[in-house]
């Protein structure tokens, strides 16, 4: 079995991520695995560990020409990302290769026609939680769809380095570490977590607030900082290679999106025994359960969001509670293998369909 993985976007999000963990075990396997994307940190990523890439250029009908040309060399085609979905959907006019798509986001897709052809087009389309699920099926009018949560890598327990974790808290030591990994794009809000913020520094002075990442709203949000005058407690330290150590150095780590799948940097964060506080986006709710597994607020309420910061760091006892329960449920429901495993069974199925 060959299988050709289509990845469009720049930079190194969660969806990256979730697309070479798949790769990587996927390869590990023994399954014939590429990568096409643009030349970027996905790209890197897959060749360090040994994936074969192909370059994609920025040019759409280029990209829809080259899936033309190598579609020969695979057996299934698996887009993963929306721009992604619609040259693979156009290719497909011309090398009718089995098509899967996996959305990772939950907010409604748009109704013009190349949408609502690709994703008719589509064998098998993926959804990496039930909530992302009920929002194709009430747009786009989708039956037949499959769930396959996103997942997090138990090798990321032994990747973390001690020291480096000793040092990061170190540097803002004897300040508690509030954390988010996350893009700085509008669907994260990221101003959420910064008026949030701006009430828990109101009542306690014991606390740091870092977001690590980058996004195309930086400076936006840099402006809305200073302009707040929270420079020195609320800091934006980029994207870092080595997350796990960050994540590990957090008090808590806190999720502010008012849109999400299922997010991967939750997933790492129980992973790493970190108490989590998210908000109710998308599929969240499908492993934050409240004073459970972590708190889930309402989204954009900066007040119901600083409250629950400051429960988890003011009960020892709900925060121990929520983090065995929440390393439990991920180490049993949410690991790449299984992950792998779900893949595998659904390739082979729609080769079977197909033949």
């Amino acid at each position: 079995m060959k299988v050709l993985h289509v990845d469009t976007e720049k930079g190194f999000r969660g969806g990256e991520q979730q697309l070479l963990w798949l790769a990587e075990g996927l390869a590990q396997k023994g399954i014939d695995t590429a990568v096409a994307c643009i030349e970027d940190k996905l790209y890197l990523r897959c060749s360090e560990a040994g994936i074969k890439t192909i370059k994609l250029s920025k040019s759409r009908v280029k990209n829809i020409k080259k899936l033309i040309k190598i579609s020969d060399d695979f057996d299934i085609i698996h887009a993963h990302t929306s721009n992604a979905h619609t040259i693979c959907a156009l290719a497909k006019i011309f090398k009718n290769k089995p098509l899967i798509y996996t959305r990772r986001v939950d907010y409604k897709p748009k109704g013009d026609p190349i949408t609502k052809f690709k994703y008719k087009i589509t064998d098998k389309i993926i959804c990496v939680a039930r909530y992302v699920c009920e929002v194709l099926r009430h747009t786009i009018g989708i039956e037949e769809l499959v769930v396959i949560h996103s997942s997090t890598n138990p090798l990321l327990e032994k990747m973390v380095d001690p020291e480096k974790v000793r040092n990061i808290k170190n540097q803002f030591k004897p300040l508690k570490i509030i954390g988010t990994a996350t893009a700085l794009t509008t669907q994260k809000n990221i101003p959420n977590l910064i008026e949030a913020a701006e009430i828990v520094l109101k009542r306690r002075s014991d606390v740091v607030f870092l977001v690590v990442g980058e996004g195309a709203l930086k400076d936006k949000i840099r402006e809305l900082i200073e302009r707040k005058k929270m420079a020195e407690k609320f800091k934006l330290i980029g994207f870092k290679k080595d997350i796990e150590n960050y994540i590990k150095a957090f008090d808590l780590f806190v999720l502010p999106s008012d849109f999400e799948g299922l997010s991967g940097a939750v997933l790492n964060a129980m992973l790493l025994k970190i108490p989590v506080v998210s908000t109710d986006a998308g599929g969240l709710s499908e492993v934050v359960f409240d004073k459970e597994t972590g708190i889930l607020v309402q989204r954009n309420n900066p007040e119901i969001l600083a409250k629950a910061i400051e429960t988890v760091l003011e009960d020892k006892d709900l925060r121990k509670k929520i983090v065995e329960n929440a390393y439990r449920l991920v180490k049993e429901n949410f690991s790449v293998d299984k992950m792998v495993e779900k893949y595998i069974k659904l390739y082979k199925e729609l080769l079977e369909e197909k033949q």
